[in-house]
């Protein structure tokens, strides 16, 4: 409800996602997941902090890794190549 509020209220060019799917049934992640997805295809930029590696690998184009707060690596993630949780694991530590 907080997300489609937002979206009607105008003309919606960055979105600040902070673990949106927390607390979310499997249905309800799909459709917050679409809604994304559809997003992002039509121009809308999204900053995601994710719940799971997972989560952040499966709905990034390109991901920040970072370390006592400061962003120490980008690594891409095209729909074609996307990382591991693994690769990810490697820059964090």
């Amino acid at each position: 409800m907080v997300l489609a509020r937002w979206l009607v209220s105008g003309d919606v060019r960055l979105l600040l996602l902070d673990h949106p799917t927390r607390g979310l049934d499997i249905g309800a992640r799909s459709e917050v997941y679409r809604l994304m997805r559809e997003l992002a295809n039509s121009g809308v930029a999204t900053v995601l902090l994710a719940d799971s590696l997972e989560e952040a690998i499966g709905m990034s184009d390109r991901i920040i890794v970072m370390s006592d707060g400061r962003a120490t690596t980008e690594v891409a993630a095209p729909a074609g190549g996307k990382p591991t949780p693994l690769d990810l694991v490697k820059e964090m530590v």
